[in-house]
């Protein structure tokens, strides 16, 4: 019964949200047009002219460029020629949207316009357990479903740590658990994580962090190992885990996850909204920046990336 009701409430979340999706996108295209036209208009300029003057779609800069390039090496053309002319396609296309999008905003703002569309949400569920960093009042809520011998989980890490900077006091950062049955000692570590942060919240972010990096050399031993090092209790730590303390616990995360539809790693909910597998920042940014706008909070300039260094003399 429980099973068939997480299924039923997954396909709920999923149709809700790709309603939404279909439903914001065509509204967002339909006061694109209206605006651009009415802007035309008043111009006494063709739409295409009046695009050519006000929609700036900027060339990517070489910094965005070997940062794709170095992310998704694996996924790319062998031949660099060929990687780095996808790459600059990709972020033509993707700098496109955005500039799109950002000049929608503004139309909007001059005319005054609100959009009452409200996306799907759910509600995960706030337990003593979970471990977290941010202000508890902070505006967003990102709760992260995780598995420490995951890839993709450790390779979002860096944009959470992007996210984290950007917007500061205003994200609150929840860590819930969801080992997937493939990965043998990831029920270990989730174990091993709640266990730390029984001990110290900056214990169990450190032990966070030295899992990820070792997700392939993970066990009790080397795990408890890293209790000293992390401000812990190695004796008490390993008493957690051969106990299973956090055993319930640890299943109560993955069984919230799967109810809302998120059956693999890493799944995401901010602000109720969900977003699902290793997703670039833009995708967080886009989201956040929206649930900023909707709460009338000011939305923080994002970081300028800083210039590649020159390489050094031979």
């Amino acid at each position: 019964y429980e099973i068939s009701l997480g299924l039923v409430g997954s396909e709920m979340c999923i149709r809700d949200r790709q309603e939404y999706d279909i439903k914001s996108r065509a509204l967002d295209q339909f006061l694109f047009d209206a605006l651009v036209d009415e802007k035309a208009a008043a111009a006494n300029v063709t739409r295409d002219q009046w695009l050519t003057e006000n929609l700036a779609v900027p060339e990517p800069s070489e910094v965005d460029i070997q940062r794709v390039l170095t992310q998704y090496r694996s996924r790319l053309p062998e031949d660099e020629n060929q990687a780095r002319l996808q790459v600059t396609q990709f972020l033509m296309q993707q700098a496109g949207q955005q500039a799109q999008a950002d000049l929608l905003a503004k139309l909007k703002a001059e005319a005054n316009i609100t959009v009452f569309l409200e996306p799907p949400r759910v509600e995960p569920t706030e337990t003593g357990h979970s471990p977290f960093r941010g202000a508890p009042d902070a505006p967003i809520t990102i709760v992260e479903y995780t598995d420490f011998q995951c890839p993709y989980c450790e390779r979002v890490q860096p944009v959470l740590e992007s996210l984290r900077e950007r917007y500061g006091d205003s994200i609150r950062h929840v860590f819930k658990n969801l080992p997937l049955p493939m990965h043998r000692e990831a029920d270990l570590a989730a174990q091993a994580g709640l266990c730390a942060f029984e001990q110290d919240s900056e214990g169990f972010w450190g032990l966070h962090d030295w899992m990820f990096a070792n997700r392939q050399n993970l066990s009790i031993e080397t795990i408890t190992a890293q209790a000293e090092p992390n401000g812990l209790d190695a004796a008490a730590l390993g008493a957690c885990l051969q106990e299973g303390r956090y055993m319930e616990a640890v299943q109560q995360d993955a069984a919230e996850a799967n109810a809302f539809g998120i059956t693999g790693t890493p799944g995401f909910v901010v602000n109720g909204r969900m977003l699902k597998g290793a997703q670039p920042l833009e995708a967080f940014e886009a989201i956040i920046d929206d649930e900023l706008q909707r709460a009338g909070l000011p939305v923080p300039e994002p970081a300028v990336p800083a210039e590649p260094e020159a390489p050094a003399a031979s």
